[in-house]
């Protein structure tokens, strides 16, 4: 079995003049949003042998807290350009199996809406919301990354802040 996750940054600073999007960084909220998903993942076991992120400053420093929570190593997080720019299914896949290799889980963090496009089209059925610092997990019954076909996964979990934010009222 393989596992991938797919994760959006966390919540940033508004775009402004005077910064481009990819020098946006994260606000208060996002930081800590990142560290309550990154430890709910944990808790539950869920480490990934391999984080990819977009090289835009918001990616990385989401990528930096789940990989300071999820025991990762910082160092080994690679970044790929696509994850910011964009890129089909297919081409993500490809990117999947030349990185993939010996890993059983990866984790891809990114920006909207490639993000939803990945989960809906890597999934049988996804049409959920993808706010800031959502998490989702999805399942493939396969060997090695080359083997999956789109609509093939099952969603293992799908994470979001307020879904415990709210359970706390």
């Amino acid at each position: 079995m393989k596992r991938l996750i797919l994760a959006r940054h966390a919540k940033t600073e508004v775009l402004r003049y005077d910064i481009s999007d990819y020098q946006r960084k994260l606000v208060e909220r996002g930081i800590n949003d990142s560290k309550l998903l990154a430890n709910k993942l944990f808790l539950k076991g869920i480490i990934p042998d391999l984080i990819i992120s977009s090289p835009a400053k918001r990616a990385i420093e989401t990528s930096l807290l789940f990989a300071a929570a999820l025991q990762y190593p910082s160092k080994l997080i690679k970044q790929v350009d696509d994850l910011y720019d964009g890129f089909t299914t297919q081409e993500f896949l490809e990117l999947l199996d030349r990185l993939g290799q010996n890993n059983e889980t990866i984790m891809a963090v990114g920006h909207n809406p490639s993000i939803e496009y990945l989960a809906f089209n890597l999934t049988e059925e996804f049409y959920q919301n993808v706010p800031t610092c959502t998490v989702i997990g999805i399942d493939f019954q396969i060997d090695k990354w080359s083997d999956i076909e789109v609509r093939t996964g099952k969603l293992a979990f799908y994470e979001y802040p307020k879904k415990y934010k709210q359970s706390k009222q």
